[in-house]
């Protein structure tokens, strides 16, 4: 028991990946590098344009943005890693944005305040700088967090100290709505059999052979083109010209200092423990003469990067006045622009370019007007670009002729989809059916040759590590002994999956030393939910108006 409860509080305890963001990671984190914002008047003049009204008070572009980015950051935070920006994500961190001005300025209104000391407990208390094996606040993680992080955001130290002490205070703002977070007793004991019951489940996988194979006439591959027209559709693609910045073009004009290497060398020591070493009470570590030139590297790769981008920065800046033009710009930096790149698309990634430059993107961003017809640097691991958006080429729907064979096969890849699903689902009722007339799960999938697999028992604690484990835990965890479970979604097919045993844990001996952390992890789940409710209420509180689809039509006009 006392190693099942050993895991459970694993569990509870570190539901945040741990990452190290030291300096060796921090060139894979690469975007549209800001910089100082040397944009000049034109930009500063944009960056103050109304983007929507809360409290009937006018929302530049530039406070929009800063809640954008905080946002961004603490759900970087929380997840342990990175956001990749997909459009649905770029919803929700928007949205997210939102609620999080209406939220400060209903702190404001409510006259909530913040100490310092209160940002710094808020601070250690993050699971991202925790040592996972302490537990504890870890200084070297938050150093690195600050060195090698949040520069690619944009974000500065004091500018994230002032993020998270805005993080107080819509805590503070949220706790009257999550005091209502109360946990009962059967909620506990629900958990607490999520955890421990163990569960065998009998599965196998519904080939797609099932369903035969289908064939689609013309005909039908056009009513399918006819209803399925955007599937078809060419994206809007960009011409542009560039001008690059490479890093190894920086990398003799800087210097690494000896003390700079010392002190990576000491803010990231567990880096280095020397392998054989690393259970020992006390682990060994490789000298700094050992891994000094591996430092040096990192280290001056990451200067040279930082170079780049501020060269690169340094010539958007002076695009910023009027008579500049970026040919003109060029030739007096000395730099060849480069106007051969085929056209792409915002999903593309271009043709000569660094492949870990969000170029295409940045392209996506840009306005054929005289101020945002340039990018800011886009920084890629090994060149820095600024880019002059040319033309864009419209998006359009091909006639049928020209994509009949990609029509038909489309048709085709449908129709096998929809017979695949509708004969799972014929399949799934009639082993259903049987099962309620005493036939086993076995006997009812050999009608159909089914390949009938038995997991080992297994619960949250002591997850299963089979290619279909997560699926099938999702899917049959909540469910008792003798349950035909829903047809379970894979990549490629359907798993018709019985629970054919759950073994129920002994609530007297094992949920006592769970309790406490049990109530308090539904707690707090619960008083998230009720506080994210309350933030999404503040938005008609507010009279919320978005202004930014209507000014971004406006601008195309």
């Amino acid at each position: 028991m006392a190693m099942m409860i050993s895991k459970f509080n694993k569990l509870i305890h570190n539901k945040t990946v741990w990452l190290v963001f030291a300096i060796f990671i921090s060139v894979a984190f690469v975007g549209v590098y800001t910089g100082s914002q040397t944009g000049g008047a034109e930009r500063q003049k944009s960056q103050n344009d109304v983007v929507g009204r809360l409290y009937g008070e006018d929302i530049s572009r530039q406070e929009f943005s800063a809640a954008y980015q905080n946002v961004y950051v603490m759900y970087s935070m929380m997840m342990g890693r990175e956001l990749n920006i997909t459009d649905e994500v770029d919803a929700v961190l928007r949205r997210s944005a939102w609620q999080r001005i209406a939220t400060l300025k209903k702190a404001e209104q409510m006259g909530l305040t913040v100490t310092p000391e209160q940002v710094v407990n808020l601070i250690k208390s993050e699971q991202v700088f925790q040592n996972p094996q302490t537990g504890q606040y870890d200084a070297n993680a938050y150093n690195a967090f600050v060195n090698g992080f949040l520069p690619r955001t944009g974000m500065n130290a004091k500018r994230f100290e002032n993020m998270m002490a805005e993080q107080v205070l819509i805590q503070k703002a949220s706790a009257a709505a999550a005091q209502g977070a109360l946990v009962t007793d059967d909620e506990i004991k629900k958990a607490f059999h999520l955890y421990t019951d163990k569960l065998t489940v009998a599965y196998a996988a519904l080939p797609r052979s099932l369903a035969g194979t289908v064939e689609v006439t013309d005909e039908q591959a056009k009513a399918y083109y006819e209803q399925n027209q955007d599937e078809f559709r060419m994206p809007e693609k960009f011409i542009v010209h560039y001008v690059a910045f490479p890093v190894s073009d920086y990398t003799n004009s800087v210097e690494v200092a000896d003390e700079l290497i010392a002190q990576v060398y000491e803010g990231n020591k567990e880096r280095f423990i020397k392998p054989e070493t690393a259970t020992n009470a006390v682990p060994e570590y490789r000298s700094l003469e050992e891994v000094r030139d591996e430092i040096y590297e990192l280290v001056s790769s990451d200067m040279s990067l930082r170079a780049a981008a501020n060269a690169a920065d340094a010539f958007v800046a002076q695009l910023a006045s009027e008579e500049a033009t970026f040919q003109g710009e060029a030739e007096k930096a000395g730099l060849q622009i480069v106007t051969k790149t085929p056209p792409f698309a915002a999903t593309d990634t271009p043709r000569g370019i660094d492949p870990t430059a969000p170029f295409a993107q940045a392209t996506a961003s840009l306005q054929l007007t005289p101020t945002q017809y340039y990018s800011d640097p886009v920084v890629g691991r090994d060149t820095v670009y600024v880019i002059a958006l040319q033309k864009t080429l419209d998006s359009f729907v091909p006639a049928f002729d020209v994509v009949k064979a990609e029509a038909i096969e489309s048709a085709k890849i449908a129709a096998s989809e929809e017979a695949y699903v509708e004969k799972c689902e014929a399949v799934y009722a009639e082993t259903a059916a049987a099962i309620e007339n005493g036939i086993s799960f076995a006997d009812a999938a050999s009608k159909y040759n089914l390949d009938v697999q038995t997991t080992e028992p297994f619960n949250i604690s002591s997850p299963l590590e089979t290619e279909f484990g997560r699926d099938i835990m999702g899917a049959t965890i909540q469910f008792d002994k003798g349950a035909l479970v829903d047809l379970i979604s894979t990549p490629d097919e359907f798993l018709l999956a019985y629970v054919l045993d759950k073994e129920i844990a002994d609530e007297t001996i094992t949920l006592p030393p769970m309790r406490e952390d049990l109530a308090a992890g539904i707690r707090q789940e619960k008083a998230a939910r009720l506080a994210q409710a309350w933030q999404e209420s503040l938005l008609e509180e507010a009279g919320f108006e978005d202004l930014s689809e209507v000014q971004t039509a406006s601008d195309e006009v």
